[in-house]
């Protein structure tokens, strides 16, 4: 039972469940702008048109398959929603105009890690081989060809995340699967620790030679082996205990090399935060992570578990929205604050319309209202914008400009009246970064 059990582990830590399939589910770096997403819809101005494009809160991950967000069983139709989705999520709450890059590579080790930011660092093109052999990747090329364009990424980056190092641990587990006893696994975790140690922090210096005031958040390692399961009086070990509890210690190990990096790096002055996710692990293994399928990769409540260990890390709390009464499609959320009105978003013909007014206001920009034209004027730092019920168009400091979406309209209910809008009005008229996450059925509206 045990020989099958970490057989089928190892199987599952080296990638040989990642499929073929992998090719088309990860066709090129995950990435999701202002003016779009790979797994959000977002409505705003093009950055052409964006006279604050250097506001944006730009987020980079860089790391290994958890990073990418790989979940068990993802095919060609599988969109992503990892750790990384859930921090660009927070930035969202917290009313930043955000973005995000996502280039995880499954199979990354730190050496392989190294050798990418020796590449990005000095604006090379590389391959594959160049970076790590074998790697099971089948985007791997197309993302390592692309070290031009993630030097720019870092360079503008506000935050970056990571996570490394658990592909690094697979010698120590495939020692112990060997036979070998845990003073011989020792010798080797020794010296995986301390290359570890050594590539990590040379990798972070390099990303910092490049944008030394970014944020770097990196998590700590879980452990995937629950321990043993109590049935009645009995228990059923799953692996091992001892070299399960030696597996533990080398993730403690791993994490006491990782803070003497942060604490070397925060001396001189960056700013390197360390993500707790290994805690939220324990006692949910078989929750948190596909292991009983033989996958060690976090299922989607793990990864929802590590976002809100990112989000504690970097802005020292989670937020979630309000539970939304039935009839209300969406919930809605503005430079930070969920939106509590009376006038409530309301679902036309599938499309999602906003009360003007409640937007404004939240905003601080000024309206009025011309009853006989049915035209509602707001002022901002920008101009002027006029948005009229029943037109295909606005108008911009007296310019007019088409709507890309169905016209605003009046809405009655008792005796008030409330001028609705398509999310496109305020994205493209008012010049508000507008996202739709289906993830949490919520927009956010940030200026």
């Amino acid at each position: 039972m045990y020989s099958k059990f970490r057989k089928v582990l190892l199987r599952a830590a080296a990638g040989v469940m990642i499929s073929a399939l992998m090719a088309s589910a990860f066709a090129q770096p995950l990435m999701v702008a202002p003016n779009g997403g790979q797994s959000a819809v977002a409505y705003a101005a093009s950055q052409s048109d964006n006279p604050i494009e250097e506001k944006i809160y730009k987020i980079v991950a860089v790391g290994d398959s958890v990073t990418a967000g790989y979940e068990f069983g993802f095919t060609e139709h599988s969109i992503p929603y990892g750790y990384v989705e859930h921090v660009y999520e927070q930035a969202l709450f917290h009313g930043f105009r955000s973005a995000y890059s996502n280039y995880g590579v499954l199979g990354l080790k730190t050496a392989g890690l190294k050798r990418w930011m020796e590449a990005v660092a000095g604006g090379e093109s590389v391959k594959s081989a160049d970076i790590q052999s074998n790697l099971p990747d089948p985007r791997a090329d197309r993302i390592f060809a692309e070290t031009k364009q993630l030097r720019e990424a870092i360079t503008e980056a506000s935050l970056i995340v990571m996570t490394i190092g658990g592909n690094d641990m697979y010698s120590v587990l495939a020692k112990l699967e060997a036979g070998a006893d845990q003073t011989e696994a020792a010798a080797v975790r020794e010296n995986t620790l301390a290359s570890y140690e050594a590539e990590l922090e040379a990798s972070l210096r390099l990303m910092l030679s490049l944008q030394p005031k970014a944020e770097i958040v990196i998590a700590d390692q879980y452990l995937p082996i629950p321990p043993p399961i109590k049935v009645g009086e009995l228990f059923f070990p799953l692996y091992p205990e001892g070299d399960r509890l030696f597996l533990l210690d080398s993730v403690k190990q791993l994490r006491e090399r990782l803070n003497l990096v942060s604490e070397r790096l925060t001396k001189d002055g960056f700013r390197i935060r360390i993500a707790n996710v290994a805690s939220s692990f324990v006692g949910n293994e078989l929750d948190f992570t596909s292991i009983a399928k033989g996958d060690i990769h976090p299922s989607r409540a793990g990864y929802a578990a590590m976002g809100k260990a990112f989000a504690k890390a970097i802005w020292n709390d989670y937020r979630v929205v309000k539970p939304r009464e039935s009839h209300v499609p969406v919930s809605i959320v503005v430079k930070g604050k969920e939106l509590i009105s009376a006038n409530k978003p309301l679902l036309v013909q599938n499309r999602t319309y906003l009360p003007l007014r409640s937007i404004t206001d939240a905003t601080g920009a000024a309206i009025t209202w011309n009853a006989k034209t049915q035209t509602a004027s707001i002022k901002l730092q920008s101009g002027t914008v006029d948005i009229t019920a029943g037109s295909t168009t606005y108008r911009s400091n007296s310019v007019t400009k088409p709507l890309q979406a169905p016209p605003a309209f009046i809405h009655s209910s008792g005796h008030s009246s409330t001028l609705y809008v398509p999310l496109a009005a305020i994205s493209e008229g008012l010049q508000f970064q507008v996202v739709y996450r289906d993830t949490l059925k919520t927009v956010f509206i940030n200026k």
